[in-house]
């Protein structure tokens, strides 16, 4: 049996893997849609998770992101849902082998939830239940709610999870764009753990967003929660090279300022857009060193 997150975060920071996306495309692998690969091209998948364990990495995650129904409706493949989600699980399995602790990865639902868009609360929770009904019964060890910008969003996952009576542990970060530690919506770092604590949610923290905001965002959950603290951070600010976007972060200062985040209290760091297996064995020196 694999030792509980909760307990091993305890006493060891956990290094998670990094980006999917950017690093497939870096491969120069093409996609309409991330998740669809784990059909089409299953030994992508496969290289990116067995590269980020021989970093050192300890968490992974299905590579689901952007695997929800509207997601994949928007590409045309909300016939292969289940198909979809399902092969995630095995791939990563398959990839980082039965020891390894994996997340079930939901992202948002590429609409505006009410009231800053046309999604409405009951189809968004709907979109959450199907992926979290395929996908809960499979060799998964906890649920990452990840890239969240509005907090009625991952409400409505959240209301999934407990009409699903999920017993996983449930992680939930959220995009701080805003370089004061705030979401697009305004929310900030205080304001995400005061509400994500009160709905029940055990690991809170920050991913993807603008180094300084998601620091900043992190600084003030630290102040007003005991809740364990997770982030991924890009690989710095995005740039546009030759119509491409880029993230030229190096590895030796991404891990600078992962060890400020580490000093905040970070149980859980992993790297998102941009990161590379070089990012992720700065993590895992950081973290073998008792960062």
């Amino acid at each position: 049996m694999r030792p509980s997150l909760l307990e091993r975060i305890k006493s060891d920071v956990l290094v998670c893997e990094g980006a999917m996306g950017s690093e497939l495309a870096a491969r120069g692998v093409s996609f309409r849609n991330t998740a669809e690969l784990n059909l089409t091209q299953p030994d992508a998948i496969l290289g990116v998770h067995r590269d980020y364990q021989a970093a050192g990495a300890q968490v992974f995650q299905t590579n689901t992101f952007a695997g929800n129904l509207l997601m994949l409706e928007r590409a045309g493949l909300a016939e292969q849902a289940a198909a979809i989600q399902t092969a995630a699980v095995g791939l990563a399995r398959e990839a980082i082998g039965p020891e390894a602790l994996l997340a079930l990865n939901i992202g948002p639902t590429g609409h505006l939830p009410e009231p800053y868009g046309d999604l409405p609360h009951a189809p968004a929770v709907a979109c959450f239940r199907q992926q979290l009904e395929v996908m809960l019964p499979l060799d998964v060890d906890f649920v990452l709610l990840e890239t969240f910008e509005a907090l009625e969003e991952v409400e409505a996952a959240l209301e999934a999870l407990r009409e699903l009576r999920c017993q996983l542990p449930v992680a939930a970060t959220m995009s701080f764009s805003n370089p004061q530690g705030a979401t697009m919506m305004g929310v900030n770092g205080q304001q995400a753990a005061h509400t994500l604590a009160a709905l029940g949610v055990d690991i809170i923290g920050a991913n993807c967003g603008d180094q300084v905001g998601l620091r900043e965002a992190l600084r003030q959950m630290a102040e007003v929660t005991d809740r364990p603290l997770m982030a991924q951070p890009n690989a710095g600010q995005p740039e546009l090279v030759e119509g491409r976007t880029a993230y030229r972060q190096s590895a030796e200062d991404f891990g600078r300022y992962a060890q400020e985040l580490l000093e905040l209290g970070v149980r859980i760091i992993g790297g998102c857009c941009g990161t590379r297996t070089a990012h992720i064995q700065q993590l895992a020196r950081l973290a073998r060193a008792g960062a």
